[in-house]
């Protein structure tokens, strides 16, 4: 009899240390899963990270690219502005610049008519050429301005200002070359140009002229504060 009991007892032990074994062996389980589930939210969080950061850098991209082409459309738009300055006050005027009036309206004109004719058509057909340009740029300008500031803007200022300076020499030219500009007019704009300086023709010497220099230095400026900005270009 106390075999017997002896033997319940051993087995008893026996069943507990199963027991407990299978305890530990579902407590490793559970381990191990919940390490595998912090690997993977790690993972995720790691890859949502890179994800971010590769976001931010494709937006610094775009913004660099964007300004790299407004940047150049403004130089580009700007040296065919300053060529199409200096093509105004170009001393040499080419024949076939200078258009002649139909044969009908000849018969009743002068022949200074019809040399004041062909003049001022050339220098409307200089000057759209400078205004053309002076649109191309403005368009890019309110770019300029949303993105920059007001800026570039000021830069400008004294670029457009030597452009209406030209532009009133040409104008008084053309009055004072009209035959049939009326002759007091004549008088009062001969005077205010003696108080002028002569911008009306590029002196085409080795250095530039006064006006061009101002001219050159004033685009010099723009220049400056444009070409860094070429730097971000995305290849």
């Amino acid at each position: 009899m106390l075999l017997w009991c002896l033997y319940f007892l051993k087995i008893l032990d026996a069943e507990k240390t199963l027991v407990y074994h299978k305890e530990v062996n579902l407590t490793c389980v559970e381990v191990f899963t919940l390490i595998k589930d912090l690997a993977l939210t790690g993972a995720a969080v790691s890859g949502a990270i890179v994800a971010i950061k590769g976001l931010g850098t494709w937006h610094r991209q775009l913004k660099g690219q964007s300004e790299y082409e407004l940047s150049r459309r403004i130089l580009v738009s700007l040296f065919k502005y300053r060529d199409a300055i200096n093509g105004v006050r170009d001393p040499v005027m080419l024949s076939h610049e200078i258009l002649h009036p139909s044969e009908d309206d000849a018969k009743s004109m002068s022949p200074k008519e019809i040399d004041y004719y062909g003049i001022s058509k050339a220098y409307q057909n200089r000057w759209k050429k400078v205004q053309d340009q002076r649109t191309a740029l403005y368009a890019d300008q309110l770019e300029a301005e949303a993105i920059w500031g007001d800026e570039l803007n000021t830069l400008f200022k004294t670029i457009y200002s030597l452009e209406h300076e030209l532009l009133t020499h040409v104008r008084h030219y053309l009055v004072l070359m009209n035959p049939k500009a009326n002759e007091g007019k004549k008088d009062a704009i001969y005077r205010i140009d003696q108080k002028k300086r002569d911008i009306m023709y590029d002196e085409l010497g080795e250095e530039p002229d006064e006006f061009k220099h101002e001219l050159l230095e004033a685009i010099r400026h723009v220049e400056n504060y444009l070409k860094p900005k070429l730097r971000h270009e995305v290849v």
